[in-house]
């Protein structure tokens, strides 16, 4: 082996450590942004409000994010199943999480003052995502059975993923500002410390821009291969 296959080996192996190493962090930091939150609510519960602070942070964190990540080529539990089976756990998860957000939001929409969440960057940003990420839904569905909806398409499948990928990943990331802004809510806010919020809005952004980088190199290539062609 010449001295410079020598040193691509050793450049990969510590580029591979180093997403190894990101990606369990990340999980462990989404780990306890989730018992950070869902304890608060659960030892000073109020049973609407709790349940939407439980079931939205479970949804984004760490349901979405995980299915974000499926795809990563360095994700060691994903790599020991197949493409197709990929999609499949994928649209598993993305199911669930949607519908755990969608009943956390309901919850405020439907107990509090009609139009009071629109008055706060948090309710804002936690709507937008919630739109996003149902938008995102057909074409997901799309992806998985393009077989059998193509013949009444006029779009590519590189298209639809492009298209997917997108409105996932904004609607992923505006969630991720939404659960920041949700730390200085009045409610938080009187059950926490400045400290304790200061970490979980680190941790929360860290791990948050992390579970993307593989989905935004993803659509990178897709929008690159739609105008290369």
């Amino acid at each position: 082996m010449s001295s410079t296959e020598k040193s691509e080996n050793l450049g990969n192996l510590t580029t591979n450590l180093w997403r190894y190493s990101c990606n369990y962090l990340t999980k462990f930091g989404i780990a306890g942004i989730v018992v950070y939150s869902c304890w608060i609510a659960i030892i000073n519960y109020n049973y609407w409000f709790s349940w939407h602070i439980m079931l939205c942070t479970f949804g984004y964190l760490p349901l979405m994010a995980e299915s974000i990540m499926l795809f990563n080529g360095d994700e060691l539990w994903s790599k020991q199943i197949s493409r197709t089976a990929k999609y499949t756990v994928h649209g598993v998860v993305v199911t669930v999480a949607t519908l755990m957000i969608l009943v956390g939001d309901a919850l405020v929409f439907h107990y509090l003052q009609p139009g009071y969440h629109l008055y706060t960057v948090h309710g804002i940003t936690g709507l937008i995502s919630l739109i996003l990420i149902l938008l995102s839904v057909p074409s997901g569905l799309m992806i998985k059975y393009y077989r059998e909806v193509n013949p009444y398409l006029s779009m590519r499948l590189i298209w639809v993923k492009a298209i997917h990928n997108l409105l996932s990943l904004i609607g992923y990331a505006v969630g991720i500002i939404s659960l920041v802004y949700a730390y200085y809510t009045n409610w938080f806010v009187y059950y926490t410390d400045y400290a304790s919020r200061l970490v979980a809005v680190i941790v929360t952004l860290l791990a948050g821009a992390w579970t993307m980088n593989g989905a935004i190199v993803s659509l990178y290539h897709q929008i690159n291969s739609i105008f290369s062609n």
